[in-house]
């Protein structure tokens, strides 16, 4: 059952109606952080009005709009899933996916962090567009000291071992009918896909040179998300990830990263290997 956030994080799905986004502003409390990949951390609610000023001129402007809305929240935090759809050259209308993490403290919110699929949104755009920045958003709101419940207690532990790189540890963290999501992979549906995908990653991941590093996390007792980095030799790929708890264990993870980057780091790790 959605916790009472709900209807807060909701809010931000609802505006797209008619796209006036200064009805947002009074949601956030006086010192909120909104992270935009195209244009950066907007602080403070004078930031976050212009900002959102700014976005009712631009989104409508540019013959984009918002579908599939998906919400999940708690108390202290949530996070959404939507498609933006926009027409590309040929006029064609095109979705891209994308999340919103949510950070909230009494009632306010604190900190947003928007993503969009980068190779999705380079193939609307074309390969010269603007390339949307995930990098930046990664533990800006680190220090927020509102940790949450015991979700946040399952996503710790989540990542004491997965930072072992044990990866098949991690099974026993998981509900049986529990759905698994990777950019690359897809769905895994259930206890027994799940565990061999894990296990699959522990052999490829090491062999690739590479590691995850949490940086931030916020968990209430049935949702929560993280932030993190995929560490190369030769570089690190921002990602993110949304998290469902149900019965103290983890009933949704849904993992994203930018593929190409992620990709291009894996090739020069191998190419350095031989």
């Amino acid at each position: 059952m959605p916790g009472p956030a709900y209807e807060i994080v909701q809010q931000f799905g609802n505006v797209e109606d008619d796209q006036r986004y200064t009805r947002l502003v009074d949601l956030f409390a006086d010192g909120a952080v909104y992270y935009d990949p195209f244009f950066g951390a907007q602080r403070g609610k004078a930031a976050i009005r212009t900002f959102m000023e700014h976005m009712e001129e631009v989104v409508p402007g540019s013959g984009a709009t918002f579908a599939s809305w998906h919400t999940e929240a708690d108390t202290n935090c949530g996070w959404a899933k939507w498609d933006m759809v926009a027409p590309n050259a040929d006029g064609e209308p095109v979705a891209v996916p994308g999340q919103s993490l949510y950070r909230l403290r009494h009632g306010k919110v604190t900190f947003v962090a928007d993503y969009l699929d980068a190779d999705a949104y380079r193939a609307l755009r074309g390969a010269d567009a603007k390339v949307p920045d995930h990098a930046s958003s990664i533990g800006l709101s680190a220090a927020d000291t509102n940790r949450g419940g015991s979700g946040a207690d399952l996503m710790r532990q989540f990542w004491q071992i997965q930072t072992t790189q044990r990866y098949t540890e991690l099974a026993a963290l998981f509900t049986d009918d529990a759905v698994f999501t990777d950019q690359v992979n897809g769905e895994m549906h259930g206890i027994d896909e799940i565990t061999a995908f894990l296990a699959h990653m522990e052999q490829k991941i090491p062999s690739a040179g590479a590691r995850f590093e949490l940086v931030d996390t916020a968990g209430d007792s049935t949702v929560g998300w993280s932030q993190w980095w995929y560490r190369f030799e030769h570089g690190a790929v921002p990602g993110w990830t949304l998290h469902t708890f149900d019965g103290g264990k983890i009933s949704a993870d849904h993992d994203f990263f930018d593929v190409s980057l992620a990709r291009t780091l894996a090739s020069r790790a191998s190419a350095g290997s031989h």
